[in-house]
């Protein structure tokens, strides 16, 4: 009978492993995952708004200020918003999933020329990383899969 009141932490002990340490139900997955998404796709959409209002300042804001392109981006910004203005629209968003402490989505958009000398209007097709700071996803980086270039 001692054996058995002994056993009884062990099985508790088990069975709260089992809860804590099970994989997540799909349904739970699913609905962090939406929530990523959610909040990359808002992420990428002020991007495109602030980079289309020349808005520097709130650009820089959408991107983690340890990124490798952090420190060229406002330069570059400066550059392109003094010779063009241009017009972005997001074409396609797919969340593509998260791996710690990354997470990944394919983004197609296009560059329309508003103003502004010769200029190659086009759609690009990439992959865009994401990478949490202060709580919050922000741009890591962005890798060209595909360029079009439309007429």
């Amino acid at each position: 009978m001692k054996m058995f009141y002994a056993a009884i932490p062990i099985m508790i002990g088990l069975c709260l492993c089992l809860v804590v340490f099970s994989p997540k139900s799909e349904n739970v997955a699913a609905d962090t995952d939406e929530d990523v998404a959610a909040e990359i796709k808002a992420l990428i959409t002020e991007n495109l708004r602030a980079t289309q209002a020349e808005d520097i300042e709130a650009v820089l804001d959408t991107m983690h200020t340890q990124s490798p392109v952090y420190s060229n981006t406002e330069k570059l910004l400066i550059s392109f918003s003094e010779t063009y203005d241009v017009k972005y629209q997001m074409r396609l968003f797919r969340y593509i999933g998260q791996d710690d402490p990354y997470a990944i989505a394919r983004l197609e958009f296009s560059t329309e020329k508003v103003a502004g000398p010769a200029f190659n209007d086009n759609i690009l097709d990439t992959f865009h990383i994401f990478r949490k700071e202060d709580g919050e996803w922000k741009l890591w980086s962005m890798t060209i899969l595909e360029t079009n270039f439309t007429e």
